[in-house]
């Protein structure tokens, strides 16, 4: 019984993929939902359940999670922060998956939430900052415009999928900033604009001292954030949602955040309202958030996660003023950046840790197994779950590995009769 509770733990520990019993339909990556909608055609009555699942692994695709729980508690926080902006991302999503299954998309991406995490974005920022950026209530055109904008965003992220094919980057939210650009430009060009409010008069206090109590509240508003909603509830059922699916994504995420939230008062002037209200925090919580998942986190990483959100903070001041000109917000142009700046440069510099190929979830359970493919990697431990690319390793940790590879394979029976 001990044995067992330890590899348990150690399973638990080192990988989400592998979560067996009751686990494996909570936490990580809810492999046991995936075996059961994997192999259901799409045109049968399991259309609804497979739509369900992933419409809820889309909404927690955009914080790199890739659980249906995980998406229900984030939808939940959405509907309860603004419900306009939370049936907005149902509808997108949905709208997304029908795009894909037209356009043939791999199934693997349509089933995890892939194709559509972008399209939820396109649905919860255009609700929540029209009347921001066009200063007036959002009306029936321009739904029609933001249902095309998701369709756009999955034509866009099969596209800029191919382009970085060969670099084995991932094109993240790039397809949402473009798309929803688009439509804010086009709504413009259409008229579908109010009058904006007369400017106060005076010029804000530069020496306005910092409110350190209001810097930690935009600390964890800059979660919600991420979906454009400045709600305190969001943010925590957002957390929650992720600590299921990874507490060390929760870990650098949140430290991220941190970073470039007490950055931006380095970058920003007084009031420091955007820093209060979370808008500086959210990108360095997706860039840091990145290398928890697209790396295998260690301290050398989280220090590389640090660093990436506090560059993504400055260039987050530095595009500012461009995108002031078309009065439209950056989004998520500097986590997109940086992060690809960053995850190219750990991997064309030897960080002896190994570099992903898809936005599934990665942890050093498998790396053990060097050289292999996750369908031989699924297959050897008698598991089922090959929904996944193949596995990448760079040379110095693959020797570093190889070393150990005949202790670990010796474990494999052993988690498969646990597993299974």
């Amino acid at each position: 019984m001990l044995h067992k509770i330890r590899l348990l733990i150690d399973i638990i520990h080192h990988d989400i993929h592998f979560q067996p019993g009751a686990l494996g339909w909570l936490s990580g990556h809810a492999p046991a939902i995936k075996r059961a909608l994997n192999h259901r055609p799409w045109v049968s009555l399991w259309a609804v359940p497979k739509t369900i699942d992933s419409i809820l692994r889309g909404i927690s695709q955009v914080c790199f999670a890739d659980n249906p729980l995980s998406g229900l508690l984030i939808l939940l926080g959405l509907l309860l922060g603004d419900v306009t902006a939370g049936l907005a991302a149902l509808a997108c999503s949905l709208t997304a998956i029908i795009t894909a299954l037209i356009f043939r998309q791999p199934d693997a991406a349509i089933s995890s939430g892939i194709t559509n995490f972008s399209a939820v974005l396109v649905g919860t920022v255009i609700t929540s900052l029209y009347p921001n950026v066009c200063y007036q209530p959002v009306s029936a055109p321009v739904y029609g415009y933001m249902i095309a904008g998701a369709a756009f965003s999955v034509c866009l992220l099969s596209g800029l999928a191919a382009i970085l094919a060969p670099t084995k980057l991932p094109p993240f939210t790039l397809p949402f900033n473009i798309a929803t650009c688009i439509v804010f430009i086009c709504l413009r060009g259409r008229g579908l604009v109010g009058v904006p409010p007369d400017e106060a008069a005076g010029t804000p206090d530069g020496d306005a001292e910092v409110e350190w109590d209001q810097v930690f509240v935009g600390w964890a508003m800059s979660v919600g954030q991420v979906y454009a909603l400045e709600s305190l509830v969001c943010s925590c059922l957002t957390l929650v949602g992720l600590f299921l699916y990874s507490p060390l994504l929760v870990v650098f995420a949140m430290g991220g955040a941190l970073v470039s939230t007490v950055t931006a008062l380095a970058v920003s002037s007084a009031p420091y309202a955007g820093v209060y209200a979370g808008v500086w925090g959210y990108n360095g919580f997706l860039s840091a958030g990145s290398l928890a998942i697209f790396m295998v986190p260690s301290p050398r990483i989280f220090l590389l996660a640090l660093v990436n959100a506090f560059f993504t903070t400055f260039l987050h001041a530095a595009l500012v003023p461009s995108f002031a000109q078309n009065q439209l917000p950056v989004f998520t142009f500097p986590f997109c950046i940086s992060s690809l700046l960053f995850l190219a440069m750990a991997g064309a510099g030897g960080m002896g840790s190994v570099r992903w190929t898809s936005r599934l979830p990665r942890t050093p359970f498998c790396a053990p197994f060097a050289g292999m493919t996750v369908t031989e990697l699924v297959t050897d431990l008698g598991l089922r779950d090959a929904s996944v690319d193949t596995l990448v390793l760079n040379q110095r940790f693959r020797r570093r590995i190889l070393k150990q590879s005949d202790a670990w394979r010796g474990r494999a029976s052993e988690v498969r009769a646990f597993c299974t």
